[in-house]
């Protein structure tokens, strides 16, 4: 019965013009359980070198050259550069041809006669070496596909803000070397990129989780953390960078998809507002012209159809103001801006059965874009009418200055409720985020996340409260614009 074929722990060769050294070092390294190849030269090592063996034994006295060449050639070349070198030597004995090796690239040296123990236990220190080498160098280059292969740029800094390293998607993103970039001060690639230092960002870090920054038409939102250290260390920094430019164009997108919806429900109202004077104007004028003499009666006709006209005027002046949009924020009062959305909706509001309790008390003004706060209202309005439907409720409005107690600073806030059936509690986080709608495919999902970003862009806020059980059921928005600094 054959005995099963043991596993070789590795193959070793031997570069020796000595037949009875390459005898004895065969003999132990066998019996250790190690493959032996062997060469009688240095150019004949060289040669099967190149089939990749796991260590070398070299002899530094070789007929042909020395093994302190052998050992540099060795250590010189991509291929076998990696590859253990145990120099080994029965005359060159002295501490100079030690250092001499061990300079030349040689990993360990030893002279003759060597103990087996001792060549064994070197042999396996220097494979055991190899195998942690190649096992960190393995990782690296698993670290470094990984890093490369993030969506994020993503830089690392060390104490000083000088860059240690970034991954390829940073550099294809800004149009970067990388022999260019590394080592140089991070405020100095944002200069050349952003046109602004990086420290003029750190204050805008710690307000907020992220940057928005344009680059050449492309968006990008920056995001900074300090790597936390052991206490009295230099810690670095952190920077990822993601490219948002097609978020931002959707958001454009659903901006304008969202007016042309509430211009769409105001084409409705509007239909309903001026039908009523125009057919009171067909009337009045057909009466007055079928009239055989002009009377009193006559006269009082055309006036009706005069104050008709008037009120067609106020409501083509109230359509226009409602659309009508300022590229930079203006001075506006607060009570105004309200006042006009509440009369363009007056008569949806009627319409709905809806009894609408408006009290507004609010003198101060506001530094806003007055068609984007418009669109605030008409759909926090909108969306009042939607939840109590076709069997009405009542509607309360109210505005008055007040003071943000956060941040005491003055301002006017803004309440919007209905007595609807509220919003579940579960739905509750949901309700300002994007395309998350409670209408099905009646709603778009984008109102009040829309609303929230066009707020948050004037400094203010909303909030909400709901009901959904007891007398007193319904939902508030209450809205906070902060008032503007003479």
């Amino acid at each position: 019965m054959t005995k099963p074929a043991i596993a070789s722990r590795g193959r070793v060769l031997v570069i020796d013009d000595q037949e009875a050294t390459r005898y004895i070092l065969r003999r132990n390294l066998t019996r250790a359980g190690f493959e032996v190849q062997e060469a009688e030269t240095g150019a004949e090592g060289l040669a099967q070198a190149m089939l990749g063996p796991d260590l070398i034994i070299c002899d530094v006295n070789l007929p042909d050259m020395l093994g302190y060449d052998v050992c540099r050639r060795l250590k010189s070349n991509p291929v076998t550069g990696s590859i253990p070198v145990l120099q080994i030597s029965a005359s060159f004995l002295s501490d100079e041809s030690k250092v001499q090796a061990l300079e030349g690239g040689a990993d360990s040296y030893l002279t003759q006669p060597v103990e087996p123990t001792v060549l064994i236990a070197q042999v396996n220190a220097l494979l055991r070496l190899r195998r942690a080498e190649s096992l960190a160098n393995l990782s690296a280059r698993q670290w470094q596909t990984t890093f490369d292969s993030l969506s994020d740029g993503v830089v690392l800094l060390d104490a000083e803000g000088l860059i240690v390293r970034t991954n390829r998607t940073f550099l294809e993103m800004l149009g970067l070397v990388s022999s260019k970039t590394e080592g140089l001060p991070l405020t100095d690639v944002f200069l050349q990129t952003f046109g602004l230092a990086f420290p003029q960002l750190l204050p805008r870090f710690s307000a907020g989780p992220a940057v928005e920054l344009a680059f050449e038409k492309r968006w990008f939102r920056l995001r900074y953390n300090v790597i936390d250290s052991a206490p009295g260390d230099e810690s670095g920094s952190i920077l990822l960078l993601t490219e948002i430019t097609d978020q931002k164009k959707l958001q454009e997108t659903l901006k304008f998809n969202e007016r042309l919806a509430a211009t769409g429900r105001l084409a409705h109202i509007i239909a309903h507002e001026i039908n009523n004077p125009l057919e009171a104007m067909s009337n009045l004028l057909y009466l007055a012209e079928h009239s055989a003499t002009e009377t009193g009666e006559t006269r009082g006709y055309v006036e009706q159809a005069s104050k008709e006209l008037i009120r067609i005027s106020q409501i083509t002046k109230q359509v226009l103001a409602y659309h009508r949009e300022s590229k930079e924020p203006v001075v506006t009062r607060a009570e105004e801006v309200l006042h006009g959305v509440l009369a363009m909706f007056r008569a949806h509001i009627m319409g709905n059965k809806v009894t609408l309790d408006a009290r507004l008390r609010c003198s101060g003004e506001i530094f806003v874009h007055p068609g984007e706060i418009r669109q605030v209202f008409s759909n926090l309005i909108t969306n009042a009418l939607d939840a109590m439907g076709h069997d009405g409720g009542t509607l309360r409005v109210r505005c008055f200055d007040a003071t943000d107690w956060r941040t005491n600073r003055q301002g006017v806030r803004f309440f919007f409720s209905d007595s609807g059936p509220g919003i579940p509690e579960d739905l509750l986080p949901s309700i300002f985020d994007a395309f998350f709608t409670t209408k099905g495919l009646k709603g778009s999902g984008v109102g009040l996340w829309l609303s929230a970003e066009i707020l948050a862009r004037h400094e203010g806020y909303i909030r909400v409260r709901t009901r959904t059980s007891g007398s007193h059921r319904g939902t508030l928005f209450a809205v906070f614009l902060p008032a503007h600094a003479r």
